[in-house]
């Protein structure tokens, strides 16, 4: 990383949609495209800092470890590493957990729940997801020895209308639209602007520039925080309103064409 006196740029890239397509993409692995991952070599080797801000939990980006990113805001901002150190931490409560699993099963939602070390889901027999084990009861899975650091919640257009009519989960969560029929429940008073805050807290400089890539609702505080917006050709008109910046679509390397029109490539 660059010494005290310089002045890197920051960028903070979401995945998918942004870095990787969906539709290139094998299951939960991402695969951007070889310009992309050049790309993003060639912004770090010019000395700025590259940040992954996704969704996703860090054992769901493996794909992207090979390349030099020197931070990770993961799980929508609830688990913060640079330089292999944790700098934020948020994770759902456990009574807010057992209720929430209860309710899920109550109304016939199937989700995954996702956390740093493990995922769990919650299945009610509809196989709309399909990642992992389920998670019957909160009581069994701590007996079974499982971590509790979870962070966010995923679900499919198949459960919206059941977890839209479902007060508890509503009141105990904030809902974002992530696009192509995918949906999240996020811990109140967490987003990828308060995880990318707390990254640029425990940088040992200050910046010259903040930049941040994105493409749904769940990039739109670290949008914000960012001093550029660069908002992907194929987001929603909501999220292409906070930008300032809107480059190509992720299926023609829009991340390249915004790092080439800045000059940071």
């Amino acid at each position: 990383m660059a010494e005290k006196n310089q002045a890197p740029v920051v960028a903070f890239f979401d995945v998918d949609g942004t870095l990787t397509c969906r539709d290139f993409n094998d299951g939960l692995h991402v695969v951007p495209t070889p310009g992309v991952q050049e790309a993003v070599r060639a912004f770090a080797e010019a000395g700025n800092v590259a940040v992954v801000c996704t969704g996703r939990s860090i054992l769901n980006i493996e794909d992207l470890l090979h390349l030099p990113f020197s931070g990770y805001v993961t799980l929508d901002g609830t688990h913060v590493i640079l330089d292999g150190r944790v700098v934020y931490d948020r994770t759902i409560e456990r009574e807010t957990l057992r209720q929430t699993v209860e309710e899920m099963h109550r109304i016939g939602m199937e989700a995954l729940i996702e956390g740093t070390y493990g995922n769990v889901m919650v299945r009610c027999g509809k196989g709309q997801m399909d990642y992992c084990r389920d998670v019957p009861n909160i009581e069994d899975y701590e007996r079974a020895g499982g971590r509790m650091d979870f962070g966010k919640i995923d679900f499919t257009d198949e459960s919206l209308e059941a977890c839209q009519a479902s007060e508890l989960l509503m009141s105990a969560y904030a809902y974002l639209n992530v696009g192509d029929g995918n949906h999240e429940l996020t811990i109140p008073g967490t987003s990828k602007g308060v995880g990318g805050r707390a990254l640029l807290d425990a940088l040992p400089f200050s910046p010259a520039r903040v930049f941040a890539f994105g493409d749904s609702e769940n990039d739109l505080e670290i949008l914000r925080l960012a001093d550029v917006a660069v908002v992907m050709g194929n987001a929603h008109e909501n999220v292409k309103a906070h930008a300032d910046y809107v480059t190509d679509d992720v299926r023609d390397d829009g991340v390249v064409t915004a790092l080439r029109h800045f000059g940071l490539i």
